[in-house]
């Protein structure tokens, strides 16, 4: 009985195998899977090239060309201080007083000494005037004397006359020379006494215009038209020669310094040599504000790209304050073969990709040059691109996987 059931286990196997036959046989079969290249959804548009002035936005900070720190000119007690920090003031007002009396009465004294020189002149004149006149008769005196010496000395020859008479004529004759001789040396001398006089009231004049300084030194006023930056001193302090008083900054001065990029310096040193305006425009806290290139700084920072300008500050001066930031738009010259686009469209700073006839992208170098308001208030790139013929696609869209040959579907088209 065992033995004729050897053939069962064998049985079962070949069934097993006929059912995995049959199974495999009747799977059904798949079409081959065929891969296909995507293309990516972007933005496009077709590119001229116009006339267009671009635009540069510059940072820059508000200066003034001229800051001041008053200082005291004399020494002397502060009396009042007219003005607080921020205030504006005008040229010639009075910012801080000093006491002068101490100053006024220095005054009086050089004046006294600058009349006494005037008089010691006035006198020396009417006294040369004096020996002037007197001079002509010194000279007919002496010449009578030396008559009456001559006919003394006939007589005395003649014997008719006394010896004592003639000794006391010629007395006479050499005291009048004498005499003579002396109002001659004070006529020859009035230049050199005039000259040591004149000299002494130039001195009194001096010292006495010197008094006015110092009374005037105690009103300390505005050099120019300004605004005070910071008040050093209060009423009581006293002050020493040179003792800070006030700081201010000349707000008709007021400039713009910014830094222009190295890539735009030909195009303005260009516009300023042809004599064309660089104008730019911005707002500080709420306050309009534009300004005219003045020039370029004369020493550019190390490892900075560019050069500092100055823009002379036309409107707004009169609210804003020294040291504010601002963000600019400098207006540069109008130029031929530009092309605006989105920024989306730049990638990089000098490159864009364009759509070739096989919707792939294309790279093309391009020289950004600035920006441009569009008439919807858009702001859009400049850029400039060799051989770029008007009308070319560019990509408008931001990809991050883009790159050279990349098959690409534009939107809105088939």
């Amino acid at each position: 009985m065992r033995r004729s059931r050897w053939w069962l286990p064998l049985l079962i196997l070949l069934l097993a195998t006929a059912a995995a036959a049959a199974l495999i046989a009747s799977k059904p079969k798949h079409k081959p899977v065929t891969v296909t290249e995507r293309a990516w959804l972007v933005a496009a548009e077709a590119v001229h090239a116009r006339r267009y002035r671009p635009g540069v936005t510059l940072y820059g900070r508000i200066e003034s060309l001229w800051s001041s720190q008053l200082t005291a000119g004399v020494a002397a007690d502060v009396q009042a201080v007219a003005v607080v920090e921020g205030e504006r003031v005008a040229k010639g007002q009075v910012l801080v007083r000093l006491d002068d009396r101490d100053a006024r009465l220095q005054l009086l004294q050089r004046e006294a000494e600058l009349r006494q020189a005037e008089a010691r002149i006035a006198a020396e004149l009417l006294r040369h005037e004096a020996n002037l006149e007197t001079l002509p008769r010194e000279r007919q005196l002496l010449a009578l004397t030396r008559g009456e010496v001559a006919r003394l000395q006939d007589l005395v020859s003649k014997k008719v006359g006394a010896q004592s008479q003639l000794d006391t004529a010629r007395q006479a004759a050499e005291k009048q020379a004498i005499a003579l001789s002396a109002r001659q040396q004070a006529v020859d001398e009035h230049p050199s006494r005039l000259a040591d006089v004149e000299g002494a009231r130039a001195r009194a004049a001096a010292l006495r215009d010197q008094a006015i300084l110092e009374v005037e030194r105690c009103e300390v006023r505005a050099p120019f038209n300004g605004r005070i930056i910071e008040v050093l001193v209060s009423p009581g302090r006293r002050t020493r020669v040179g003792d800070p008083l006030v700081a201010l900054f000349d707000t008709d001065a007021l400039v713009l310094r910014a830094q222009l990029p190295a890539r735009h310096l030909p195009a303005i040193r260009a516009a300023q040599s042809a004599g064309e305006p660089l104008v730019v425009h911005g707002e500080i806290d709420g306050v309009a504000v534009s300004g005219e290139l003045r020039g370029l700084a004369g020493e550019a920072s190390s490892g900075t790209g560019g050069v500092d300008g100055l823009f002379t500050v036309t409107t707004g001066a009169d609210e804003v304050s020294q040291g504010r930031f601002a963000r600019l738009e400098l207006a540069l010259p109008e130029t031929d073969g530009l092309i605006a686009l989105p920024h989306e469209a730049l990638y990089g700073t000098d490159r864009i990709y364009t759509i070739d006839d096989q919707s792939r992208m294309r790279p093309q170098r391009v020289e950004r040059v600035g920006e441009w308001h569009d008439p919807d208030g858009n702001v859009r790139v400049l850029v400039r691109a060799v051989d770029l013929p008007d009308g070319t696609r560019v990509v408008t869209t931001q990809l991050p996987a883009a790159l050279d040959g990349l098959l690409v579907r534009v939107a809105g088209e088939g």
